[in-house]
């Protein structure tokens, strides 16, 4: 196997790093700290085509390999984890439903606007009383000639209360089996008897608003429907897998930028008369973080290369999620614990990356159902 980047993969990272350490970086600790999303980060990565890279040039995307994508996302999550939840996840799992299963005139309306910056999109996809388990949604859509009315209520939706647009899932039909029982909408901000909550005060990426989504009785024309009736299953289990995709890169980056945090400080700070890089018990620690990045990358890149050669990769996504994620939160706390005092100061960086880093287990579904996903793999769908 070969695990060199290519020559335009070293380049574009390159450049995407210097973006990255240029224009979001500096501003990752003011986003924390005011908890507030920057519009600024979103026009200036809608600037270099940061949205359209999974998506068609006919809808002014660049359509490069996931592969690629990944190496943006690390990248992104390094220098601002508040702005890659936001900006390359919640972009992406509104985009991918439009780019699957949109019409022309949807793509053309949505998902062209989306890759432009002009449009902020979300997903909105768990329940106040279900997270992981799809098959027990609420929310209905009932049909009235050419109008849908939705109610329900929505959970976590990051972007939710910031967004143009919200990719949803509801059920259209409750009698059907599960795969056919649900469909998947384009709800608009302004339709009538949609209502975005309050943002929820959040441990880490208090940058990314997340609300719940109230609706009662929300009038959208069928038109709004994306594909057809009875595909919102099919279409949420796409979604997960780019969902799950997204959660891996963030870990990475959270894990490398505790990596490179520790590492500057270990050698700066002095200890009775020598750097605290110079003791076994910090620097074996070191040591440890960067063998953990190193293989969930392996393990992240592997997931990206399968799905762009079309082989299924479910699993190995979840194994890429699960270690990486689990990594990261081992990183970030061994982070503070070599920085000392100081990594439980607001204002350092290990100090928000170590409330960041918790997340990578709980977004985009648990390490639980990574492993539970993982080993009905191994032992089949009856364990």
């Amino acid at each position: 196997m070969d695990y060199e980047l290519s020559v335009e993969q070293k380049e574009f990272k390159r450049e995407f790093r210097s973006f990255c350490e240029k224009e979001i970086a500096p501003r990752a600790g003011q986003v924390d700290a005011q908890a507030a999303f920057s519009y600024e980060n979103y026009q200036g990565l809608a600037a270099r085509g940061f949205f359209g890279m999974l998506f068609p040039e006919k809808y002014g995307g660049s359509q490069k390999p996931i592969f690629t994508c990944l190496l943006a996302w690390e990248e992104l999550a390094r220098a601002c984890p508040s702005t890659f939840l936001s900006c390359g996840i919640g972009s992406s799992l509104s985009g991918i439903p439009l780019h699957l299963f949109g019409n022309e005139k949807q793509k053309n309306s949505y998902l062209a606007k989306l890759i432009k910056g002009e449009y902020i999109g979300a997903l909105a996809l768990s329940e106040p009383h279900c997270g992981s388990d799809i098959a027990a949604l609420k929310t209905e859509a009932r049909k009235n000639d050419s109008t849908y009315f939705l109610h329900g209520t929505k959970s976590f939706v990051t972007n939710g209360p910031i967004a143009d647009f919200i990719i949803l899932i509801a059920v259209t039909n409750p009698a059907a089996a599960t795969g056919q029982k649900m469909s998947a909408f384009i709800v608009e901000k302004t339709a009538p008897g949609f209502s975005a909550g309050s943002p929820l005060a959040k441990l880490g990426v208090r940058g990314s608003p997340v609300s719940p989504i109230f609706l009662l009785d929300c009038k959208i024309p069928e038109e709004n429907l994306l594909g057809k009736e009875g595909e919102g299953y099919e279409c949420a289990g796409k979604v997960r897998e780019f969902w799950r995709l997204g959660f891996a890169a963030y870990s990475l980056g959270v894990g490398q930028a505790c990596l490179e945090e520790t590492i500057k400080y270990a050698k700066e700070r002095q200890a009775f008369g020598r750097p605290i890089a110079h003791f076994q018990e910090v620097s074996f620690k070191v040591a440890d973080m960067q063998a953990f990045v190193d293989t969930g990358r392996l393990l992240l890149y592997r997931a990206g290369w399968m799905m762009d050669q079309g082989m299924e990769a479910g699993p190995e996504i979840s194994s890429a999620k699960l270690f990486l994620s689990e990594a990261a939160t081992w990183c970030a706390s061994n982070a503070v614990q070599v920085h000392g005092g100081y990594g439980f100061l607001k204002g350092y960086k290990v100090e928000q990356l170590y409330r960041d880093a918790k997340l990578g287990e709980i977004g985009g579904e648990t390490s639980e159902m990574q492993r539970r996903i993982i080993a009905r793999s191994l032992l089949g769908e009856g364990f």
